[in-house]
């Protein structure tokens, strides 16, 4: 391989991870618009004095996860091929994290769509059925995210696409979302949505994207990693 396509390819892949940052700054920011929630148990009186409070907050934050998950398909065409030149062979694993990581963002994305539905219809018409099965949609978007971790770590243990720290941290993270996804069948409690632990669960994709990321730049694309061989 000569040194042009070398550093074309390195360039390429260090752009895809560029795009894990950049799907974090962007959920960084729709945090500022975070406004909490209202149960689609509560008084309709109360639902609807939440949308008319908070609808421009959500329509926000919801543009704002919009290119967070631009951003994060670009990570993930990168991250495939990060796991593919580790694992060889038939790739299974690397496909089934790029497959899962592509499921979560289309989910996400039916999320938000609803969100926005939610954002901008009229506040007293907004019905506490669309606000659960907005809530459950968002919920299960979990389950894809813990695949896609999963196999990530399986990939860094067995064939060291990840430092085995970072691949444990994946494993502990792909523990985390699968538990956020019993959320969507539990109406109360410490998992059910705004409960205390599915708070300090959420940020777990973030905390191992982030060094992910990071170290996806610092090592380069597969072509880095064959010269250095």
């Amino acid at each position: 391989m000569n040194t042009t396509t070398t550093v074309n390819i390195t360039t390429r892949e260090r752009w895809g991870a560029t795009g894990g940052l950049v799907a974090v700054a962007a959920g960084a920011a729709a945090a500022v618009f975070e406004r909490g929630g209202v149960s689609p148990d509560a008084p309709a009186g109360q639902i609807t004095a939440f949308f008319a409070a908070n609808g421009s907050a959500m329509l926000a934050q919801s543009a704002l996860f919009v290119i967070g998950a631009a951003a994060l398909l670009w990570f993930l065409a990168g991250l495939r091929a990060f796991l593919a030149a580790a694992e060889g062979g038939s790739q299974r694993l690397s496909t089934l994290a790029f497959g899962a990581g592509v499921a979560q963002v289309t989910i996400n994305l039916v999320a938000q769509a609803f969100q926005v539905g939610l954002a901008t219809a009229p506040p007293e018409q907004v019905s506490a059925g669309l606000v659960a099965l907005t809530n459950a949609v968002f919920t299960l978007a979990n389950v894809p995210v813990a695949v896609m971790l999963a196999a990530v770590a399986a990939v860094s243990l067995r064939h060291g696409a990840f430092p085995p720290w970072l691949g444990w941290l994946g494993a502990a993270a792909a523990v985390a979302h699968a538990l956020l996804s019993v959320s969507a069948f539990a109406y109360n409690g410490p998992l059910a949505p705004g409960g205390a632990l599915s708070y300090l669960l959420y940020p777990a994709l973030v905390v191992w994207l982030v060094p992910a990321a990071i170290t996806m730049i610092v090592r380069g694309g597969p072509a880095a990693r064959e010269d250095r061989a």
